[in-house]
């Protein structure tokens, strides 16, 4: 085992749970460490919901800052990755709602101003990016089935994916099935009208 200075193990030997109780009694240098060991992961599961670097760094800066301001209990199963994922998720989730129910303010506003707005430049681009159409179709599943079609894709086992979801891990290969199965079939049907329509 690797030490410091003083005889204490290196940052990267220590465990979360350990990190947490720094954090727990005000240690900045146990909370920068929880913070460079998960950003990364975190990072990687929420700009595949949101799709700006701007609005995940936001998440992630919310939801790193809920650790801080309230860790986790000190329990046995305290399972630090696993409650930012979740937490994370979630406020992707929320930031996408909120999102969309600007954007369709601001269309129903532009809709008033300019009847013209299937000429608009950005819409255009918008329909043809291919990032924002797979989102699109993410967002009428079930939050659950996203949930795990987003994390097993960013990497996650399948027992990592159980306990960010709150399932057994038994139940993850069934989920993951219906939600492959209806983003499939809203991206085909989709597809199909498209073609349809040229």
């Amino acid at each position: 085992m690797q030490a410091q200075a003083g005889g204490l193990p290196a940052v990267n030997e220590v465990s979360d749970r350990t990190l947490l109780q720094g954090v727990r009694h005000g240690d900045e240098r146990a909370f920068e460490a929880l913070f460079a060991r998960h950003y990364a992961g975190v990072f990687g599961v929420v700009i595949r919901i949101v799709g700006t670097h701007e609005e995940a760094e936001e998440v992630i800066q919310d939801t790193f800052l809920k650790l801080y301001h309230r860790p986790l209990a000190d329990d046995d199963d305290t399972n630090v990755r696993g409650w930012l994922f979740r937490v994370a998720t979630n406020a992707a989730f929320n930031s996408v709602r909120s999102r969309r129910r600007r954007l369709s303010w601001l269309q129903r506003l532009a809709g008033r101003a300019d009847r013209h707005a299937d000429d608009d430049p950005l819409d255009l681009v918008a329909r043809r990016d291919e990032a924002t159409i797979v989102r699109s179709h993410l967002a009428r599943l079930p939050e659950r089935q996203r949930a795990v079609l987003i994390l097993r894709s960013s990497g996650m086992s399948y027992a990592e994916v159980a306990g960010v979801v709150g399932v057994s891990t038994n139940s993850v290969g069934t989920l993951l099935a219906r939600a492959e199965r209806a983003f499939r079939n809203s991206y085909e049907a989709a597809n199909g009208r498209q073609g349809g329509s040229k």
